[in-house]
């Protein structure tokens, strides 16, 4: 995947929201004294640095901001592609004409494929995989499966003190929604199977065919590596498997990462709110998925996005608040 991808103020955000920019005089903001975001929480194990920085909002404002920089694919991952028609491995979403939606990649999603059209098996039965190692035939299709680069070091950068935009940002195809504890990226939507990134690449402008595809698989916990060798989730892990229960998968499960029991703090939005995976999806959510409650971390309370428990992706369909104009990067 090709990553280079109101509420009233007062009762819902005036626990948390603050002046994020020194050049900000709403008088809707105040400032706090303490940030929603620490270093302590993060996993220490992938944690590189832990900075302070002023950096340029979307909106054209400067902020402070906390730039943090984690080791690549701290986390188990996989499998993804199949090697054979008789194999189960990983999942993809798949926007073909027969049976579209979250499937197992196995028997049934491959024989779909070639229904549609599409040369991904072989006569032998083997499954035609790009491992991004070299040429691939424009006459077949292919599952990619993306090697990991372990030796990355990616860097986020996300504002102290969360504030909120005019408007939500809707969550584009592969746009980056944050990061977890361990410095996994959550992204959006991934590359439709058909059409390829609408940016252009495998299986849309600039790769593929009109009669071929290059489909991205993920793994059960619906994650995958980008081309550039970074590992980054299409879905929140901690509540995978009851996403994979409601789109009717038993085949496959989420064994990398734990599923929550309980109320579990998993990362933090590019704006700076929380996220979180709850057990049992709170029936108050907003139109990007979120609310505003006390939780383990912040008994007074804070806007927080919650994941959901039976869409796929289940990621923030869309952010509150004002991301850095450069909230990601590689190295």
């Amino acid at each position: 995947m090709k990553i280079n991808k109101i509420i009233t103020l007062a009762t819902c955000f005036g626990l948390v929201i603050t002046a994020c920019s020194s050049d900000d005089t709403s008088g809707d903001s105040t400032t706090l004294t303490d940030t929603i975001i620490k270093e302590s929480m993060f996993n220490s194990a992938s944690l590189a640095s832990f900075e302070t920085v002023t950096a340029t909002l979307e909106d054209g404002t400067s902020a402070e901001c906390f730039r943090i920089t984690f080791s690549s694919n701290p986390v188990a991952s996989g499998p993804f592609c199949p090697t054979t028609i008789n194999d189960v491995a990983g999942m993809g979403f798949y926007d073909g004409a027969t049976n579209p939606g979250l499937r197992v990649f196995a028997a049934a999603l491959l024989n779909d494929i070639e229904a549609d059209g599409y040369d991904m098996v072989n006569n032998d039965g083997t499954v035609n995989v790009d491992f991004f190692n070299g040429a691939t035939d424009p006459n077949l299709s292919y599952c990619l499966e993306a090697p990991a680069d372990d030796s990355l070091q990616l860097v986020f950068t996300i504002p102290a003190y969360p504030k909120l935009a005019t408007s939500n940002n809707v969550i584009t195809e592969v746009e980056l929604v944050g990061l977890s504890l361990d410095g996994v990226p959550y992204n959006g939507d991934p590359p439709s199977a058909i059409n390829g990134p609408s940016m252009g690449g495998p299986g849309g402008p600039g790769g593929g065919t009109s009669t071929q595809i290059n489909f991205p698989s993920v793994d059960p916990c619906g994650g995958h590596h980008d081309p550039a060798g970074y590992y980054h989730w299409h879905l929140v892990p901690q509540v995978a498997n009851q996403v994979l229960a409601a789109n009717g998968i038993t085949e496959i499960s989420c064994t990398n990462i734990a599923q929550t029991n309980d109320v579990e703090l998993v990362g933090f939005a590019k704006d700076g709110f929380p996220m979180y995976a709850y057990e049992t999806e709170p029936a108050d959510l907003d139109e990007c998925g979120g609310r505003t409650a006390s939780t383990t971390e912040y008994p007074n309370g804070t806007y927080h996005y919650v994941a959901s428990t039976l869409s796929a992706p289940n990621v923030p369909a869309c952010l509150k608040g004002v991301a850095a104009a450069n909230s990601f990067q590689f190295q």
